[in-house]
């Protein structure tokens, strides 16, 4: 019970901190500017800039209707709970919020929206849900496609600014443009930050140390045969994927036992495997 509470608790507060990044994104930069945002919510401002009736909060709920629909097919029962979660969070934060940042340029103002809103999603995305919106979208294409979040987002924003172009200013497509980009890339840099791996292949003819070593400081290694190209001669190589911040410990225990063994270290980007995997809870 304890081991529930904590993990749903964990849930909950990336849900929460990266609503209101997006939230604060949303409320007090893009709308006193007059720009577009990212997603649904993009679409929900296209409609609410134009039939002020109801607010963005509800827009964004009813556009997502017919996107859960999609989550529940194509990914999975618990993403789409944990994500209508996320969307009642985060159409509260966006409905309650009401202080504005006091940035006049709008460039940096479209910068820093990015910014929040990228690290905002990332965090969210990091949890077993989202907040809805293209977030689901990108979630399904990622997927079906491997197609990556920050990729995707640019995919379906693309279209939306396709639609606005014949409605907005230029200048406000462009901004929007800017924020839309500089939100993609923070959302891949802060998703795939915080899952970074290694993947490690170590050569020496102490590899017998080596390996009982890593093995006591709970590094998981695997023993490969290998043949010398140039001497001919038999190896043993030592395989390993860790996260990025055990890569220190690593190369510490190796150059301890043998100071002139051989490491090469290369990024493990998709890695399925409950104990070092980094693939995403959807």
């Amino acid at each position: 019970m304890i081991k529930t509470w904590g993990l749903f608790s964990k849930q909950f507060l990336l849900l929460v901190i990266g609503s209101v990044l997006c939230a604060t994104s949303v409320k007090a930069l893009i709308i006193p500017h007059g720009f577009l945002s990212r997603g649904m919510t993009g679409l929900a401002l296209v409609i609410y800039y134009q039939w002020p009736v109801l607010p963005v909060a509800l827009l964004y709920v009813l556009i997502n209707i017919p996107i859960f629909a999609l989550g529940l097919y194509f990914v999975g029962r618990r993403f789409v709970l944990f994500s209508i979660l996320g969307m009642v969070i985060y159409s509260s934060t966006l409905y309650l919020m009401s202080w504005k940042l006091p940035l006049s340029d709008p460039l940096l103002a479209a910068l820093v929206a990015g910014g929040l809103s990228g690290t905002g999603s990332a965090l969210i995305l990091r949890s077993f849900g989202s907040v809805g919106g293209s977030d689901i979208l990108c979630v399904i294409m990622n997927k079906l496609f491997s197609i990556s979040l920050g990729t995707g987002a640019i995919l379906i924003n693309g279209g939306i600014m396709l639609l606005s172009v014949f409605v907005y200013p230029v200048e406000i497509i462009f901004y929007t443009l800017v924020f839309v980009f500089v939100s993609a890339l923070f959302t891949d840099k802060v998703f795939h930050g915080m899952s970074k791996r290694r993947m490690a292949i170590i050569i020496s003819a102490k590899w017998e140390m080596i390996a009982k070593a890593l093995t006591q400081n709970r590094i998981g290694v695997t023993m490969l045969n290998g043949r010398g190209g140039y001497s001919g001669g038999e190896w043993k190589l030592l395989y390993s994927v860790v996260p990025a911040y055990s890569v220190p410990l690593l190369k510490q225990v190796v150059i301890e036992i043998d100071d002139e063994g051989f490491i090469a270290i290369m990024d493990a980007e998709d890695v399925t495997d409950p104990d070092v995997g980094n693939q995403p809870h959807w």
